[in-house]
């Protein structure tokens, strides 16, 4: 089975005409929110270039993330891949 391909490589336009949902679609990776669940679409943060940068709660998925960057990750990168 081949690697999944990094969401990071994805961009938000892509992402919007391909319908993407990261919590079925197990082929591209996620990041994890702090209850350990994939967000279905962590494109939302990043887009918000130009707003004050600050703390920012994920719509998709409720993570703490920060307006302006990408989407945090809260997997345990520790921990061996499943």
């Amino acid at each position: 089975m081949p690697e999944p391909r990094p969401w990071t490589d994805i961009t938000p336009e892509e992402a919007a005409a391909q319908k993407l949902n990261l919590v079925v679609d197990l082929t591209i990776t996620a990041p994890l929110n702090e209850e350990g669940e994939r967000c279905p679409w962590p494109w939302e943060p990043q887009q918000l270039v130009g707003a004050p940068l600050g703390q920012y709660h994920c719509p998709y998925c409720g993570a703490m993330v920060m307006a302006g960057m990408p989407h945090l990750d809260y997997a345990d990168d520790t921990a061996p891949a499943a």
